[in-house]
């Protein structure tokens, strides 16, 4: 159980500078706007060097390649640069998660581990692009009550997050994990059986394409009276709902195999013939498979179906794009990335390596590091884990997990146990009174927001856990000079952007206490909970 929510002890002056920030939660979208600051200058370079890049650039990168930025990789980007940083990354080694020894619904070591391999993985970058694709291609523990089944799963996407999107729509397609959350997994193809339909129906909603044809910027496709294209009908459901039948669980090995197999999360499901439908089946856009076709051999073509149709590149790319870096990518940005998701350049579709790098360097994404040129709708709000993970790393945090994940329970994105096939919170969910798309925002509220303040507060003030420490200590260093404090605390935690109005609000808190390390804790714990923080720009 999570411990009581208990507030340090604090000056008025404090206490003051925290009420004021807990009302600023409300104006995040405000904050590019309004944001007056100078345009970081990188380091001049010797004769016939290339420009380092400036620390600000790094930690922009960074909030949007890995966790979140710490002193070490800033120090890191700014060595390598941008592409070096990335070449680094692909070919860091994955962070594996342990298959557990427990049986039954024993998730908190696999929580753990998440935040973990977050805080302290060197695979930052793999790390966020497989949990995106976790948050599009959803499995729960709502269902799957097996935490090896869970683990399996993270593993798999781990290691197929820099792959091609062909194989992992095979690998999704033939997951033990995904068979059993949505009852693949022994589908019977018998003359007499009606197939189950809810693999069939999400692979094409959720994991692939969606409801609507796209034109390649991600905008819908018309027809002659201004309505959205389907992209399928219920004909379509059904015939890809027949092609996957037949597959049923890996056995335990020394068992027996058989179709209807008990689940069973250790390898790919297996074929069984007998159990497939015989019957001809419509996949999209009128492809048919033939009668008696081959359950393998059927399977394939079915997932090339899906993986060639013109909607993947877009709908797939402009989600990434969104878990990224913003979640309203202008149509341009978008048309770029699904068109490296055509093509790599290099005559390949669907490289997830080329498309991450496309979006990741892509000038709309790079705009913001020169901060004249961001724009107000730039950016996304941290959904929970990223805000957690974030603030961990500001102020290198060792930690083995723990209690950690009671936090993001509390903001309601609790590791693994997404309530929905459509994740913690849809794509395309829009901030009331606005015209902007706002996901993260479907989470957050008066509860969730006070739940990252609580998180704030013991991180800083308080205690996780006996075996999660901290060190501001370079912090603390700086406090002696106010300015210099928060100009560590602006490139740290802000990528070197923090508004003029706040900093201002925070020094003059600051100034209440001689405390080197309560101006430091101080510093931080403003910073961290407040909506420019976290509002990633």
């Amino acid at each position: 159980m999570i411990r009581r929510y208990t507030p340090p002890r604090a000056s008025r002056s404090q206490v003051f500078s925290r009420l004021t920030f807990w009302l600023l939660l409300s104006c995040g979208l405000a904050f590019a706007a309004n944001v007056d600051r100078a345009t970081p200058k990188a380091p001049r370079s010797r004769a016939g060097q290339t420009p380092q890049v400036s620390a600000m650039v790094a930690a922009r990168f960074l909030e949007q390649a890995s966790w979140g930025p710490n002193a070490a990789t800033i120090a890191q980007v700014q060595n390598v640069g941008l592409d070096g940083y990335l070449s680094q990354q692909f070919s860091a080694p994955a962070s594996r998660y342990t298959l557990p020894n427990q049986r039954g619904i024993y998730f908190l070591p696999l929580q753990k581990e998440f935040f973990v391999f977050g805080t302290q993985g060197q695979d930052q970058l793999r790390q966020r692009v497989s949990f995106a694709l976790s948050e599009i291609i959803v499995v729960s523990a709502q269902k799957v009550f097996d935490p090896k089944g869970i683990a399996l799963w993270m593993n798999m996407l781990q290691n197929d997050a820099f792959g091609n999107f062909s194989t992992l729509l095979k690998d999704v397609t033939l997951s033990p994990t995904m068979g059993y959350y949505l009852d693949m997994g022994n589908n019977d193809g018998c003359r007499t059986c009606a197939p189950n339909e809810n693999y069939a129906r999400e692979v094409l909603q959720l994991f692939s394409i969606g409801l609507e044809k796209l034109n390649i910027d991600g905008t819908p496709q018309l027809d002659g009276n201004g309505n959205p294209i389907p992209t399928y009908s219920q004909d379509t459901i059904e015939g890809f709902a027949h092609v996957f039948t037949g597959w049923s669980y890996p056995p335990v090995p020394g068992t027996f195999a058989y179709f209807g197999y008990r689940p069973n999360f250790a390898g790919p499901m297996v074929p069984y013939q007998g159990h497939y439908d015989r019957g001809a089946k419509l996949l999209l856009d009128g492809y048919t498979l033939p009668a008696n076709g081959n359950i393998k051999t059927d399977l394939d073509a079915a997932v090339q179906n899906i993986f060639n149709h013109p909607n993947v590149g877009p709908f797939i790319g402009k989600q990434l794009i969104q878990k990224l870096v913003t979640s309203n990518p202008s149509p341009d940005y978008v048309t770029r990335v699904a068109q490296v998701f055509n093509d790599n350049g290099h005559g390949v579709r669907g490289d997830l390596k080329a498309v991450i790098t496309a979006i990741l360097l892509d000038p709309e994404a790079r705009r913001g590091d020169d901060p004249s040129k961001l724009q107000s709708s730039d950016g996304h709000l941290r959904e929970p884990v990223l805000h957690m993970m974030a603030t961990l790393r500001a102020v290198n945090t060792i930690t083995d997990g723990q209690n950690l994940m009671y936090y993001a329970y509390y903001m309601q994105q609790y590791p693994f146990v997404s309530p929905t096939v459509f994740n913690f919170y849809p794509p395309n969910y829009q901030i009331p009174g606005t015209n902007l798309l706002g996901p993260e925002f479907k989470i957050q509220n008066d509860t969730t927001s006070m739940a990252r303040i609580n998180f704030v507060n013991d991180l800083i003030y308080g205690t996780i856990s006996n075996r999660t420490t901290i060190d501001i200590s370079a912090y603390v260093a700086a406090a002696k000079d106010i300015n210099k404090l928060l100009d560590l605390v602006s490139v740290n935690m802000m990528h070197g952007a923090m508004p003029d109005d706040m900093r201002g609000t925070i020094a003059t808190a600051l100034g209440a206490t001689q405390s080197l390390t309560r101006r430091a804790q101080a510093a931080i714990y403003l910073t961290a909970s407040s909506s420019q923080y976290q509002m990633e720009h």
